[in-house]
C-alpha cells in the first residue's frame, strides 16, 4: 500500500521539534544564570555557619541522624564503607586503598584497640571522624584562608594558599553539606608526599605517620594495625 504524504502531520512534527528545542534552551539559560552579589554573600554566610556548626558538634552525644544531615550523601556511604573496612579487611585489601583511606582505617583500629572509641555508644566511625581525634577537628588548628564559592561548590584552603582547597562543601537542598571523603583526601595530600619521596607504599607511610603522632601515647603502633583486631 502506498503511503500518502501528509503535509499537516509533517508541519506538526516540525513544530514539536522547535518547541522542544526552545524549552531546552530556556532551561539551559535558566540554569546558567550568574549568581548575584547578594546570592554569593548569602551563600558565604551560610557556608561559615555550616562550618562552625560542624566544629561545634559534640561527637560523643550528638544524635547521628542530625549530624548526617550536615554531610553529603557520598560522605554517608563512605563512612559506612570505612567502618566495614576497619572491622573486616585484612592487610591485602587495605593496601589496595588510597592513602587517605588507609590512614583513616589504621587510626580507627588503633583508637579502637586502645579503648578510646569505647566512649562512643554507636556510629563510631562517624563520631571518630568528627570528634577530637578526627580529621575535621585537626583542621581547626590550621591557619585557614577565606571561603571560596563557585556555583554549588564551596571550598577553603590554607591562609598561605587560599586557592588550593583542603575543605569541600556542596550546596544541596538550600544547605551547605560537608564532603568528608574529598576533604580528607585533600587534607592528607601533603602527608602522602612523605611516602612518595621515600618510595614507600601508602600503607607503610600511614603506619609511619601514626607511629610518629602517637609514639608517646600508645605502644605497638606498627604494621599489625593493617589487619583487623579480631578480639574487639
Amino acid at each position: 500500500m502506498t503511503r500518502l504524504y501528509c503535509p499537516i502531520r509533517e508541519h506538526e512534527t516540525r513544530m514539536f521539534v522547535i518547541i522542544g528545542l526552545i524549552a531546552f534552551l530556556l532551561i539551559s539559560c535558566a540554569s546558567s544564570v550568574p549568581q548575584t552579589e547578594t546570592d554569593i554573600q548569602y551563600k558565604t554566610a551560610a557556608l561559615e555557619t555550616a562550618y562552625q556548626t560542624l566544629l561545634a558538634i559534640p561527637a560523643k552525644t550528638a544524635a547521628p541522624d542530625s549530624v548526617l544531615l550536615l554531610l553529603t550523601d557520598n560522605s554517608r556511604y563512605w563512612l559506612e564503607d570505612m567502618e566495614r573496612a576497619a572491622i573486616n579487611e585484612d592487610s591485602t585489601e587495605v593496601d589496595k586503598r588510597p592513602f587517605h583511606e588507609i590512614l583513616v582505617i589504621v587510626t580507627y583500629r588503633l583508637l579502637q584497640r586502645e579503648n578510646v572509641l569505647a566512649e562512643y555508644p554507636d556510629y563510631k566511625m562517624l563520631r571518630f571522624a568528627l570528634g577530637e581525634k578526627g580529621i575535621l577537628r585537626r583542621a581547626k588548628d590550621l591557619k585557614l584562608g577565606d571561603f571560596e564559592i563557585k556555583n554549588d561548590r564551596g571550598s577553603r584552603g590554607l591562609a598561605e594558599s587560599p586557592k588550593v582547597p583542603i575543605m569541600i562543601f556542596k550546596w544541596d537542598e538550600a544547605h551547605w553539606k560537608f564532603d568528608l571523603p574529598e576533604s580528607t583526601k585533600l587534607m592528607t595530600r601533603g602527608l602522602e608526599t612523605i611516602g612518595v619521596k621515600k618510595d614507600w607504599s601508602n600503607a607503610k607511610t600511614a603506619i609511619y605517620l601514626l607511629e610518629k603522632y602517637y609514639h608517646n601515647v600508645f605502644l605497638n603502633v606498627n604494621e599489625t594495625l593493617l589487619n583487623p583486631n579480631l578480639s574487639i
